[in-house]
């Protein structure tokens, strides 16, 4: 609040000098309408912005219930009309320029305003704005607005049809899925996921994805600024792009004041300067000492500062202060992190380096794999949504997070969450594991797209790296045989729009005498920024270089050997269910398991189907059904189960590979889903946190103490990791207790003790024989140990459990004769906010393995609920655990009958 005071101070401070009129632009987001082209059957919409299947919902059902990713397929292969009506805004003025300005179309459309074309569009990720003031009608006529939208399946199809008429190929022509899909997406400048794919529905959306705008003004629109970082021993630099937009073949002047003050005492101006029309773009630096400034960091690492800065810029036709009552004055807020990242590839012995370094400190990055928030473009950026995401991620102790290019260039709340949740944001461009067909017009296009995504958030001080494409490069190799004679030119194209053109627009966010953020990069995986040369690299997934992508479904994935020692693993994952819960949630009242079996087998889109996850499960644990269907409900908690354990060991191995910057980074595949199937994230489409996200937030925790068995040599391998900066260099002392408990008995049977010091950003190794740790006679399959981190004050800073051998070869675990107890609010006591917060009380009397609570009252399971743990084991008698509603509307009652509680030991007695 004392930010937004400051800021105000100023701008009240500096009015008597502002002689303009802001520029005003009105959002048309209300009184709109959609019809099929040839039906004259209207539907109201609610509101901009707006999809086809989210207008039709009411009338069709939601494309997300079951078996309507299919059903309503026709929609996609018709033609609809959105149309509206609109007034000239009062005080306009004859001598204001207007702007029709569409911020995002999804994807091909034809726009009419007043029954005359202003043209079409074709890329649903670029912005189209068009100067329609001759057009207009003043009132009491009212403007008529019309967007056509093609279908993106017919027109897929017939520029598939006339590239192959003309002896060509854009492979693949289909998504690899086993579910129900649509063919070539990369025919269109769209969301690419949108026809479907292994993990994903065929939602073919067309529609306003973002607002539309109408803008009056007199010279010039300030479109975006790019603010470049960059510090010296006194001072830090903001090196600013300011990029404006007018649609006049004429010179003009500008005048830009810039506030900020927390940083500056004074206003900031930039004198009178004349722009030529055809880039108008205003270059200028503001020093600021570096006392006034503190530092952005990551999550983990220290605060997310931020500083609010305004840009307010004049333009004017002639030089002098212009006429009152003119709209020369447009404004941008911004909020800037002061940091400095670098990407290192150091050459060393086995290749070259590829690690982060943020303010100067190297950082390992523990982090995700972000699709967007709905299949459906229109709702991905949900206020709620995206916050409940990217809140989890910081809550996890992550500390970046992939934008997948296979989704989209997300909203502008995004970025700003990023910025404040310190997640740093590895953004792909929206190009996937396919060839793309250019020609002028396209290339134009694609340019445009990359210009406009770039200068919109390069300023946010969570943008890490952009990388041009995913898994391209990975793709024309592997396929270099199939592809025959075809394979020289899907080559060439290759290069020429990504390396030739894409990352050569990119440079309207770099700089000549420094580089404020690394790449771009030409693909991921690849050899890394530094590696593209003439020819594609013959193995992009080289551990030595780059990064990698990482899927292991044929081993066992448990087995360290199978993780190669790369640099950066920028996806790796494992796959599992929803709870039932959500399943149910679809299902309605329909209860039986032969639906929910039919809904789960249907929505299986992975082409190798469920046999990965069930080998993954058969490898550790007791999961002895040759069919799923004969029990739902053991499959769903064992999957969930499978996907924790092995996440965890891929994490803990590539953590404690971070001496000597040997691998520097994983990204889980992947944060979050976009329907209710098998797939592999983290939270279900609901919301609801799956046994390996409450993991995450230990496996991934700033200190942490990773437990590891080297087989050749019968030992533990103990790693200490403390990932944090401290201004001043510290060492913290450390206890390293291994309590040895026999699964018969709650109480530990025999304890070791290791002392250590750890300074800020080190890591730490030992090794323990395992027989040190045996108890008398007991077998290893009969023992499981419980390593703890304590503080010099005798405090738990870091817990983890080893399992010496398969869960399915334990002996002696025991019934744990499991009570719960719930313990809730006062109901009794009228108040406006409920805090919903229940107190559960599990109590044991014998080792509970992978205690698991899942909400079965659909009331109660369908709200946004938190479990402050959940798929633990239990080593004490009394474990409290919290559960929290989000709903602080009304008072919740939960009973102990509500919850019903898993583990592994009635599976295995």
């Amino acid at each position: 609040m004392l930010k937004i005071i400051n800021l105000l101070c100023f701008i009240v401070l500096a009015l008597p000098q502002l002689d303009a009129r802001k520029v005003q632009v009105n959002e048309l987001s209300k009184d709109w309408t959609l019809r099929e082209a040839n039906s004259t059957k209207q539907f109201k919409v609610a509101k901009l912005p707006s999809g086809v299947y989210t207008a039709l919902k009411d009338e069709y059902g939601d494309i997300l219930e079951p078996g309507n990713d299919v059903k309503l397929r026709w929609i996609a292969n018709k033609t609809w009309i959105y149309s509206t009506t609109f007034d000239l805004a009062d005080e306009s003025g004859q001598d204001s320029l207007v702007n029709l300005t569409f911020h995002g179309i999804d994807t091909l459309a034809k726009i009419r305003l007043n029954g005359e074309l202003l043209g079409e569009t074709d890329n649903m990720f670029v912005r189209y704005s068009y100067s329609v003031g001759h057009l207009l009608h003043f009132i009491p006529k009212h403007n008529q607005l019309e967007i056509e939208l093609l279908s993106p399946l017919i027109e897929a199809n017939a520029r598939a049809m006339e590239l192959e008429q003309n002896g060509n190929s854009a492979p693949p022509s289909c998504p690899q899925s086993r579910g129900d899909v649509e063919c070539h997406r990369n025919m269109l400048r769209k969301i690419q996921m949108s026809f479907g794919g292994e993990w994903n529905p065929a939602a073919l959306s067309s529609g306003i994805w973002k607002p539309v705008t109408i803008e009056y003004y007199t010279v010039a629109i300030l479109r975006d600024v790019d603010v470049a970082i960059k510090r010296n021993d006194t001072h830090w630099t903001m090196d600013c792009r300011a990029f404006l937009k007018t649609p006049d073949a004429e010179n003009f002047y500008v005048q830009l004041i810039v506030y900020a003050s927390e940083l500056l005492d004074e206003p900031f101006i930039v004198e009178e300067k004349h722009l030529t029309y055809a880039s108008p773009t205003l270059e200028f630096q503001i020093h600021i000492p570096k006392e006034r400034v503190k530092l952005w960091w990551p999550n983990g690492y220290g605060k997310q500062q931020l500083y609010p800065v305004l840009f307010d810029l004049k333009g004017y036709r002639s030089q002098g202060v212009p006429r009152l009552n003119l709209r020369t004055d447009s404004q941008k807020l911004l909020h800037i992190g002061f940091r400095t990242i670098e990407l290192v590839e150091d050459k060393d012995e086995r290749g070259r380096t590829f690690y982060f370094r943020v303010n100067g400190h190297p950082i390992f990055m523990k982090g995700v794999n972000y699709v967007p928030a709905h299949t459906l473009p229109e709702l991905s950026a949900d206020t709620e949504k995206v916050k409940h995401l990217l809140k989890s991620a910081f809550d996890a102790n992550m500390n970046m997070i992939r934008v997948w290019g296979g989704g989209l260039y997300e909203s502008d709340y995004f970025y700003s969450l990023a910025d404040s949740y310190g997640l740093l944001v590895w953004q792909d461009m929206t190009f996937t594991k396919a060839t793309y067909p250019i020609d002028g017009k396209r290339m134009a296009s694609m340019r445009k797209e990359a210009v406009q995504n770039a200068q919109r958030i390069a300023y946010h001080a969570s943008l890490a790296l952009i990388v041009t494409n995913n898994e391209i490069e990975l793709y024309l190799v592997k396929n270099r045989t199939d592809f025959g004679t075809e394979a020289k030119r899907l080559e060439d194209e290759y290069k020429l729009l990504f390396m030739g053109n894409l990352c050569a627009e990119l440079d309207i966010i770099s700089r000549n005498d420094f580089s404020p953020r690394p790449g771009p990069m030409i693909s991921t995986p690849s050899l890394g920024v530094i590696e593209p040369g003439k020819e594609l690299a013959k193995d992009p997934q080289s551990p030595n270089y780059g990064d990698v992508h990482l899927y292991e479904d044929e081993r066992d994935a448990l087995a360290q050997n199978i993780y190669p020692p790369a640099r950066f693993v920028s996806e790796f994952g494992y796959a599992s269910l929803p709870m039932r819960s959500s399943w149910q949630r679809l299902l309605g009242e329909d209860t039986s398991d032969a639906s929910l079996a039919a809904l789960i087998r249907q929505r299986q889109h992975d082409p190798k189907g469920f046999i990965p996850l069930l080998r993954q499960i058969a490898y550790q644990l007791p999961f002895t059904l040759q069919n799923w269907e004969d029990n739902i409900d053991e499959f769903i908690y064992f999957s969930q189960v499978s996907q924790a354990m092995t996440t965890k060991l891929a994490m803990d191995v590539f953590r404690s590979r971070r001496r000597n910057y040997e691998t520097m980074g994983a990204l889980m595949w992947q944060l979050n889903d976009v329907w209710v199937a098998p797939t592999w994230s983290c939270i279900d489409f609901f919301g609801n946190y799956k046994i390996v996200y409450y993991w995450a937030k230990e496996f991934l925790a700033s200190t942490n103490i990773i437990v590891l068995y080297n087989d050749a040599r019968d030992q533990l391998n103990i790693t200490v990791t403390r990932e944090e900066h401290m201004e001043s260099p510290d060492v913290k002392l450390y206890n390293i207790f291994i309590n040895t408990f026999l699964w018969k008995d709650i109480f530990s049977k025999k304890a070791i003790a290791r002392a250590i010091g750890l300074r800020s950003s080190a890591i730490d190794q030992l090794a323990i024989p395992l027989e040190s740790v045996l108890y008398e006679h007991h077998s290893k399959q009969e023992i499981f140990l419980e390593i703890l981190l304590r503080d010099e004050d005798n405090r738990v800073v870091a817990k983890n459990y080893f399992y010496p051998v398969p869960i399915k070869d334990i002996v002696g675990l025991r019934d744990p004769e499991l009570t719960l107890e719930v313990v809730g609010v006062d109901c009794t006591n009228p108040n406006l906010n409920y805090a919903n917060s229940f107190s559960l009380r599990i109590t044991v009397k014998y080792p509970a393995l992978f205690v698991y609570l899942e909400l079965v009252d659909p009331e109660l399971a369908n709200q946004m609920h938190t479990f402050s743990m959940n798929g633990f084991t239990q080593t004490v008698p009394v474990q409290n655990i919290y559960l929290d509603f989000k709903n602080d509307s009304s008072c919740l009652k939960l009973s102990a009958e509500q919850i019903a509680v898993k583990t592994m030991n009635q599976y295995m007695i």
